[in-house]
């Protein structure tokens, strides 16, 4: 580890060696000597070449400016509702200077006008005038973004802000497609955008902004003015070695009114055009997602999402259609809509060695290969209209309708000491789903404020699967008749009507104490049905009178009443809150009683926030969760899994229950270029929906039960981040502690499972010099019991370097080195990927032209490992062949 670290800070140490800067600080107080907070100081360079300096005040007044020895500059210092300063300097050692600011005689309405500071920061609010960041060789939002003081942005397109991070992204106000960063980021052009707007807590009606408490943080873009009433975007076109190819239209035309937006993608270079991630933006988001972890659960095992998992592909083609239309029909109604189609054809190959435990000795160790083809289409349709009558009352009607397909062919082997099997598979997956949500907003006074949500979901979810066995498999369970290879077929298809009602009024006494009643109903009905059966050539063979075969419905009525209290005492906000359900579901199983039951269930609440100041916040959560599983964990008959997997779901599980608490930190100084954030999450689940799990060589049974088994985890993860001049040091870690207990072959077992991960990187932002981010990121992993532990390390030291020369090109590299030890084993692996581009455009010239390369060292799989109570896994998943591509490109 220690040479990494030597070459991390060898190569810091290189970057630190630049031209000769000194430093100008000083305090800013109006006549009354008072601290200014938030003012701006800017430095502009006489001479050509030298980039603007930019500093912001902290609550004391305080500023800070590096600049270039004996260089001229004309130094700019603006206060909302003061007079500008200008004077001219050219220093020659270290400076301290203070400044003395004049309330300007103006109306405010003039001082708006006239004053457009560099970054401006008013409560909840930070705007960003992005001219004066800006160098001229950004192509993408993107690379703005990446040069605004306090924002992040990751390859993927995901964006921080003072470490938290962004998600809603708008343009002019109007969502930008579904609201993601991704396509926005990513696609708009850099040379459109006049302002870059961050608001906290936002709230899609204004008057509930201050009374709602969102959590959400929102990017507003704002075009510049000619750009209002234009179209932009640029075409992307490429190809390159073993027929790859690339095809990126991006096309954007806003008005005042009219919105509309085109974003197209055709490749097969391995670039995938729609990724999970995506798929749960479309589903309302990882955070909306949390709030229900068996939904999220159930998205992410789907047949559909787990596709879209698979980040590593021998091959992959990728076609995506993505347009989008806002109108304004009036000044009170608007209507937005927007479609989005990806198809998907991906080729995989992962081996696999998995080492099986029964009672904490090896009982088995299975080498498996698994080649799979699959082809997915994915359509989601939105429609919303909003119609805003007044300033005191709003409503929206949102339309989805969602549609996924696909089909795959998988191939495995499967050779242990006791077993071997050769499985064929063919899945056909298919769902349809519609969504409709109406949301309607009152404020009949200051004082009193209603909200009515009402949503109806109802979708279709269907799987055809067709296996073909080389050799029997669970032998008495399984009652094959026919001869090798054996085929066996299964039908899974299921239907959720799920409606609900919610009703909350927020009632203000006074500035610092609010009460929120609230009220509701939620109903689902889910019907689930399989059929497994063998396919012999004179009829088939059903597995029902075996204990297989499900026709199950569940339906629950939740009722609900409780309130929020909401209290402001000094610089803390407390909000308790206490929710009643009164819960009656029932369960119909095939051939079996009907189970019915009821339940009262009180849900405490309780939310603190303290705002030490504008800058530095803690916030702390606590709550008693409440949530049931879907249909698939009552149907207590047997379904196929896969070749060596059983499982049996149990009409008599109940509500799941879980502690949940979080402790949250946040600080950052634009002076000082200083950014810290840290959170503490604890959870500790009361009641549970677990497996029993049978174990015999690598086959496996799993059987829901209702379990008060002890789960608690424990989280913390924090980051450090510090610019000194042009260069940014970040560090930042995580750390995961869980302990649960298992039933594994009826017998209970303690486990641990403990994760930390650190980085440790640093990041230059020269204009005259290549900038490059070089960093150390290293996991530990360690999974334990009483009588056994396993130990798992990943080191990866990476470097990627960005540089802008000769007036056009741009060269980008980026390359990482893995290093994999299982302990266990004492096995070791390495691999190194690489990836390069250079980019050419002519200044005013709309035409670009890049060569890129990626996986330069043409390696053919990575190293990951997984491990639970029964099965530690090592696995090599194999990459896409180094591509070299060419590409041309035409700015609109």
């Amino acid at each position: 580890m220690g040479k990494y670290l030597f070459s991390l800070f060898f190569l810091i140490s290189i970057c630190i060696s630049q031209g000769q800067e000194i430093t100008l600080q000083g305090k800013l107080t109006d006549t009354l000597l008072s601290p200014l907070e938030n003012a701006n100081i800017l430095a502009i360079p006489s001479n050509k070449g030298n980039t603007i300096a930019f500093s912001i005040s902290d609550g004391n007044g305080n500023y800070k400016l590096s600049l270039k020895k004996d260089n001229p500059y004309a130094l700019e210092i603006s206060y909302l509702g003061y007079q500008k300063i200008s004077v001219l300097i050219n220093l020659k050692e270290n400076t301290k200077r203070d400044f003395r600011l004049v309330a300007s005689n103006e109306s405010l309405d003039e001082i708006i006008l006239k004053q457009k500071l560099a970054v401006s920061v008013k409560k909840d609010t930070i705007t960003y005038q992005t001219d004066v960041f800006a160098t001229g060789e950004e192509r993408k939002l993107r690379e703005v973004l990446k040069k605004l003081p306090g924002v992040e942005v990751d390859r993927e397109g995901n964006v921080k802000v003072n470490g938290k991070k962004v998600d809603k992204f708008l343009v002019e106000g109007k969502p930008f497609f579904t609201g993601d960063t991704k396509l926005g980021v990513n696609n708009i052009p850099a040379d459109v955008v006049a302002e870059v707007e961050v608001l906290d807590n936002y709230n899609e009606v204004a008057f509930l902004k201050d009374l709602s408490d969102s959590d959400v943080l929102a990017m507003n873009i704002k075009l510049k003015e000619g750009k209002k009433k234009f179209v932009f975007g640029d075409m992307e076109a490429g190809g390159g070695i073993e027929n790859r190819y690339l095809l990126h239209p991006s096309l954007f035309y806003y008005s005042p009114k009219t919105n509309i937006n085109f974003i197209g993608d055709l490749n097969n270079t391995g670039e995938k055009s729609f990724t999970f991630s995506d798929y749960l933006n479309f589903e309302g988001g990882f955070a909306k997602l949390l709030d229900n972890p068996t939904g999220y659960q159930n998205l992410l095992n789907s047949d559909f999402a787990k596709y879209l998992t698979n980040n590593d592909f021998v091959y992959n083609r990728n076609t995506f259609g993505a347009f989008s239309l806002s109108q304004q029909l009036s000044l009170k109604t608007t209507v937005t809509a927007y479609s989005i189609v990806n198809a998907s054809k991906t080729d995989t190959k992962v081996e696999n060695t998995n080492t099986y435990l029964t009672d904490n000795t090896v009982t088995d160790i299975e080498n498996r290969l698994t080649i799979t083809t699959a082809d997915n289409l994915f359509t989601l349709s939105k429609v919303s209209a909003k119609y805003i009558p007044n300033f005191d009352e709003d409503l929206t009607y949102d339309l989805v309708v969602k549609s996924t397909s696909g089909n795959a062919n998988e191939r495995l082997e499967s050779i242990s000491f006791l077993d071997s099997n050769f499985v064929a598979s063919k899945l056909e997956p298919t769902s349809f789903e519609v969504n409709q949500n109406l949301a309607y907003s009152k404020q009949f006074s200051y004082k009193h404020t209603t909200t009515l949500n009402a949503n109806l979901n109802i979708s279709s979810n269907d799987n055809r699967i067709n296996w073909q066995f080389s050799d029997p498999i669970f032998n008495e369970i399984v009652p094959l008749l026919g001869e090798s290879p054996f085929v066996v077929s299964q039908n899974i298809d299921s239907k959720n009507y799920n409606g609900s009602l919610a009703i909350k009024h927020y009632w203000v006494f006074n500035n610092f104490n609010h009460i929120y009643p609230i009220v509701g109903y939620n109903f689902s009905k889910q019907k689930y049905n399989t059929i497994d059966q063998e396919l012999l050539e004179n009829g088939t063979n059903s597995f029902g009178s075996f204990g297989f075969n499900n026709k199950t419905e569940f339906q629950l009525n939740d009722s609900y009443i409780g309130f929020q209290y909401k209290a402001k005492a000094g610089d803390f906000i407390f909000k308790p809150g206490l929710v009643y359900h009164y819960y009656y579901w029932s369960v119909l199983q095939f051939s079996n009683p009907e189970v019915s039951k009821s339940k009262n269930q009180l849900l405490p609440e309780m939310k603190i926030d303290w705002e030490l100041k504008s800058s530095e916040k803690m916030n702390f959560k606590y709550s008693l969760d409440s949530r049931f599983n879907d249909v698939s964990f009552f149907a207590n008959r047997l379904r196929l899994q896969g070749f060596n997997s059983l499982y049996k779901g149990n009409s008599n599980i109940e509500n799941e229950l879980a502690h949940r608490a979080s402790l949250s930190y946040y600080k950052f100084s634009l002076l000082r270029g200083l950014f810290m954030n840290a959170s503490i999450n604890y959870s500790k689940k009361v009641k549970t929906v677990q497996n029993a799990i049978i174990i015999d060589g690598i086959d496996q049974i799993n059987t829901a039960f209702y379990s008060d088994l002890p789960e608690n985890r424990f989280a913390m993860n924090a980051s450090f981040s510090k610019k000194i001049k042009k260069i940014k040091y970040t560090i930042a870690g995580n750390a995961s502690f869980s302990e649960y207990s298992r039933n594994v072959n009826n017998v209970i077992t303690d486990y641990q499972s403990n994760n930390y991960n650190y980085t440790i990187k640093a990041e230059t932002y020269f204009k005259e010099f290549p900038n490059i981010e070089i960093g150390v990121q290293q996991g530990f992993s360690d999974f334990s019991s009483a009588s056994s532990e396993n130990k798992f390390i990943q080191t990866d030291p990476y470097a990627n370097l960005e540089y802008d020369f000769l007036k056009g090109f741009i060269l980008k590299v980026d390359y990482t080195y893995s290093h994999y030890r299982n302990k266990a084993n004492n096995s070791e692996n390495s691999f190194q990927l690489g990836n390069t581009s250079l980019f050419y455009n002519k200044e005013d010239s709309p035409w670009g032209f890049e060569i890129e390369a990626n996986n330069l060292f043409d390696i053919k799989f990575k190293n990951q490992n997984s491990f639970n109570q029964y099965i530690i896994n090592d696995t090599q998943i194999f990459i896409q062949p180094r591509t070299v591509l060419f590409k041309l490109s035409y700015k609109l």
